[in-house]
């Protein structure tokens, strides 16, 4: 949870923007952390913080006499919305950006799928002239496929992560 740091200082300077601060808290969380569990805890943490902040300082410290005793309902109200928005984000941004990197002569590219047919169209364009696979089993959540291709080897990593796969395609020169 490395973008806790960042979401953190930015969540607390946003949130005063209504539902804006919970998009922008989302977007750095989900596209920072490589894991939806810690992109949403992330989220979820930097969201509370701001705004317990911004209904102590609109609870205890602004009072606007026009206002009376709705001030402190609409900033809770407010806060709340803006914390699922800032969740929901994050496991958006989290669960369907595709993640490339490369070093030297090898990339790896990271994935989230929802079943064995999305995993296989987005690696397909990947195994033109690839032999066949060769699997190998690391629990019951972990499967890890290894082909050898023309002039590069191709391993992906299937592991389950709640109700989607994550899959992370290395591409590697041989």
């Amino acid at each position: 949870m490395h973008s806790i740091k960042y979401s953190i200082p930015v969540a607390i300077l946003t949130w005063w923007i209504p539902f804006l601060g919970g998009i922008i808290t989302g977007l750095i969380s989900g596209f920072s952390e490589r894991k939806i569990s810690h992109s949403i805890a992330s989220s979820a943490i930097a969201s509370i913080i701001a705004s317990s902040l911004y209904i102590l300082v609109f609870v205890k410290i602004v009072k606007i006499p026009i206002l009376g005793n709705l001030l402190p309902v609409v900033t809770i109200i407010l806060c709340s919305v803006s914390t699922i928005i800032s969740i929901v984000t994050a496991y958006f941004i989290s669960s369907n950006i595709v993640r490339f990197s490369s070093e030297g002569n090898s990339a790896k590219i990271e994935f989230y799928a929802k079943n064995q047919e999305e995993i296989e169209e987005k690696i397909k364009p990947y195994e033109n002239g690839c032999g066949d696979p060769q699997y190998s089993f690391y629990g019951e959540d972990k499967v890890v496929v290894t082909r050898k291709c023309n002039g590069f080897i191709l391993k992906y990593e299937i592991e389950k992560e709640g109700k989607r796969y994550k899959v992370s395609l290395y591409l590697e020169g041989a």
